[in-house]
């Protein structure tokens, strides 16, 4: 039952998201993350409708397969429309047009930018400033964080998890 309540939380964290936070944007999935819904937490029969509960969810774009392989097949049994498509795809389009993806190479500025812009002094500080303020805290025990550096003289610090060396 505690995915379902998730589950739920989920479709409604979407929907509110969108509203709440005026989300002017697309929402893209974790890999492999919509075929979880099927093959690892059981809470649909088919992949087929895995895909359909993601794209009612409010999931636009999947990091994974699942999408391009069963969307198809759900459309054609019905469980979703074209409209529903449609709206993904006008979400993740219109992000696209936004961005300057459809300009002219001349007057997109992203694409001036080359591999001499990249692990500069102003790239670096930018890549720091971004991770600072992205860190979420969920549970701060014993008022843990933040970390003071004049604390942490002849510590250890250990970073755990499947991404700690990325």
């Amino acid at each position: 039952w505690q995915f379902f309540a998730k589950l739920a939380a989920l479709v409604l964290f979407c929907f509110s998201f969108r509203d709440s936070f005026h989300l002017n944007g697309f929402v893209v999935s974790d890999c492999g993350a919509i075929t979880n819904i099927f093959a690892t937490h059981f809470y649909t029969k088919t992949l087929e409708d895995a895909v359909t509960v993601a794209l009612h969810a409010g999931t636009d774009l999947e990091c994974g397969l699942a999408y391009l392989f069963n969307l198809p097949t759900a459309l054609n049994q019905s469980k979703i429309n074209e409209s529903d498509i449609d709206q993904a795809l006008t979400r993740t389009f219109d992000v696209l047009v936004r961005l300057g993806w459809f300009d002219p190479p001349e007057q997109q500025i992203y694409r001036q930018l080359n591999k001499t812009h990249v692990d500069t002094p102003e790239a670096r500080e930018l890549s720091l400033t971004s991770a600072q303020e992205s860190i979420v805290l969920l549970k701060n025990v014993n008022k843990s964080l933040p970390l003071k550096i004049d604390e942490l003289i002849d510590k250890t610090i250990a970073l755990i998890g499947p991404v700690a060396d990325a």
